[in-house]
């Protein structure tokens, strides 16, 4: 899982407009996602990254920019 494709996903998939969203652009707190946008993202990233996502990990310091997400997916990742 990479910025990139990630941003393809937010373009493709949630028709989001992506110019100017960089890496630390607050994704949920501004309404560019909303809660709907967010389980979907979440699917997505569990079937992309091969993660699963508990729900108490479903937090803002977790899933509000493009950063934090990639970190959230690496912490993620069962080593192996």
């Amino acid at each position: 899982m990479d910025a990139d494709s990630l941003l393809a996903y937010l373009a493709d998939e949630l028709d989001l407009d992506i110019d100017g969203i960089a890496p630390d652009t607050l994704l949920f707190s501004t309404g560019m996602i909303d809660s709907f946008a967010l389980v979907s993202m979440m699917v997505f990233l569990e079937k992309a990254a091969c993660i699963s996502i508990a729900p108490t990990d479903v937090r803002l310091d977790n899933f509000d920019s493009i950063e934090r997400i990639l970190a959230f997916v690496d912490r993620a990742k069962v080593p192996g």
